[in-house]
């Protein structure tokens, strides 16, 4: 998904009035023709000026002509005053409204009904006279639909320890996303706005995060919520979608709703604990903080662009940028990569400064071969970099799930944290998963088999000169922790002999480096000889565990 979102057209419904002459029909369907939005301004560009109409034999203005002859509803807007459907005025209300302006419609601004009105049929019914009725149908559709609300969107009182224990962690992740970025209102969570970066680095993650917490029953739909926030099939027939930044939500609990928030967010707090989690949403939090970590780093890249006046990336350059931020994450901090994505910015804003006539487009286009330069470079030689970013320099806060995954999960700064620093951090981490059977909370204890190797390529400087070899020798000549009869630990010390033995017939050939992490991704072989313990990612549980308590050089 893109990372910046051009203005969508809006989608208007033109109503016909059967009753209006030919001529007039033919009027007001000119009047509302668009002809998109202007790509700088967001503008609406019309078909026809509004001068080049034949309106004036039936009104001196315009908008009155056409309102006698069709309905032009703005969807997804509404009314200022009464939430209702956004029945159009005029042009400009369409401006209005499309800039985010408080706009009212036809039923609330009487003027445009009254001359309509006399336009078409001076001895018909006034306006007024219809808008008094129009409003009593009005308030008993209001008050159906929120009988309707209340029933399909009741406040129950549930279980949070459960429906938090059954939860996948994108789920919790995002209950606490949304609540820290929104805060409440009386337990009430409004408004959530999925596209403005606060939740999430970009729109596209932001859904998902709350759709995942929304499918595990963590944030629910308050019957409070305004008619306005659902999408209706008919006029009380309740549809299936509703807008997150008009519904209002709340979280499950046994108390009253505003008294739920702070115990609730303290069983989230206690369940995203890395200690508390199993092997597999460790290597699920890896994955989702490196995405961040790129994510916050294109969207950084994006800011600079505009800072510098450049155009917006075309869908094409957005991939390329999030193949080059990708890589960037699996090496560096974010605080490195918005360093890097300043410099590539200001080259690219310095090119299309200097060369006469060059397309901003190919400006774009430059600034990210820069940035991939960047991070080349600084791959070849870690010597080149400078010191990160701070949050101050960067001068964009961080999104709600980054401050979160780093700060509060793993305890870490997210502008200089590496993936070396978040495997490290977790495959320290005990699991104190609880299980039914010995041998199952032995495997739970154990991390994932990728999450060790990772570490291990990522933290050389644990274990080069040597010292992986050392670590083998002194897990094979010491007795196993061991939790069960039967279980992973109580084999760890043959499975280091053996392992000893590869590194030491290979290391010649290939040297130090090399050999370790071949012996260590050769550990898989004990894990299948036995389908129910995982004796090669225990050794190398150990292993982690003997390098981080030894005294190393500081890291990169």
């Amino acid at each position: 998904m893109p990372y910046a979102v051009p203005p969508a057209e809006p989608n208007i419904r033109l109503e016909i009035n059967a009753y209006a002459p030919t001529a007039l029909q033919d009027v007001g369907i000119a009047y509302w023709r668009l002809d998109g939005l202007d790509p700088e301004t967001g503008e609406p560009v019309w078909e026809h000026n509004v001068g080049a109409l034949p309106y004036k034999m039936w009104s001196g203005g315009a908008h009155y002509a056409a309102a006698a002859a069709v309905a032009a509803t703005l969807l997804g807007y509404w009314c200022a005053s009464c939430n209702g459907e956004l029945v159009l005025t005029s042009r400009q209300a369409l401006s209005d409204a499309l800039v985010g302006k408080a706009v009212e419609c036809r039923r609330c601004n009487t003027r445009v009904d009254d001359q309509a009105a006399g336009i078409l049929n001076p001895r018909a019914l006034t306006a007024s006279a219809r808008r008094a009725i129009e409003t009593q149908g009005h308030v008993a559709v209001e008050q159906a639909r929120r009988e309707v609300i209340a029933e399909q969107y009741p406040v129950a009182s549930v279980d949070p320890e459960q429906l938090l224990t059954d939860a996948s962690l994108p789920a919790k992740l995002g209950a606490l996303s949304v609540i820290h970025a929104v805060g409440d209102t009386d337990g009430l969570i409004y408004p959530i706005e999925i596209n403005d970066q606060t939740i999430a680095p970009n729109a596209s993650l932001s859904k998902d995060l709350f759709i995942a917490a929304w499918d595990g029953g963590l944030l629910q739909v308050h019957p409070t919520s305004p008619t306005s926030s659902f999408t209706w099939d008919s006029g009380t027939v309740l549809g299936e979608g509703f807008y997150t930044n008009r519904a209002r939500f709340f979280v499950p609990g046994e108390e009253p709703v505003e008294g739920r928030l702070a115990h609730f967010v303290d069983l989230l707090l206690a369940q995203l604990d890395p200690d508390r989690m199993s092997s597999s949403d460790h290597t699920e939090l890896v994955e989702l903080a490196q995405h961040l970590v790129a994510e916050e780093s294109g969207r950084y890249f994006i800011r600079m662009l505009s800072e510098h006046n450049l155009p917006e990336l075309t869908d094409t350059q957005v991939e390329e940028l999030r193949a080059v931020t990708a890589r960037g994450a699996e090496l560096f901090p974010i605080g490195h990569l918005d360093r890097m994505a300043w410099g590539a910015t200001r080259d690219a804003a310095g090119a299309f400064h200097r060369t006469a006539g060059m397309p901003g487009t190919d400006a774009n286009t430059y600034g990210l071969k820069q940035f991939e330069r960047w991070i080349q470079g600084a791959t070849d030689n870690p010597r080149v970099l400078s010191q990160p970013f701070s949050e101050e320099e960067r001068n964009l806060p961080l999104s709600s799930a980054t401050g979160i995954v780093f700060r509060t999960i793993l305890g870490l700064d997210p502008m200089s944290a590496t993936l070396s620093d978040i495997t490290g951090a977790l495959a320290g981490a005990p699991t104190d998963i609880p299980a039914t059977e010995p041998l199952d909370g032995c495997d739970a204890s154990i991390p994932d088999h990728h999450l060790l190797i990772e570490w291990l390529r990522t933290s050389p400087h644990y274990w080069e000169d040597g010292k992986f070899r050392k670590a083998l020798g002194l897990i094979e000549g010491s007795p196993p922790q061991v939790c069960t009869p039967g279980c992973a630990h109580e084999r760890i010390a043959h499975v280091a002999r053996e392992s000893g033995g590869v590194y030491d017939r290979i290391v010649s050939s290939l040297g130090d480096s090399d050999a370790a992490i071949l012996t260590a991704e050769a550990t898989a072989v004990a894990n299948a000889l036995d389908d129910e313990v995982r004796a090669g990612d225990a050794l190398l549980t150990a292993v982690v565990h003997t390098l981080q308590t030894q005294p190393t050089p500081g890291s990169n």
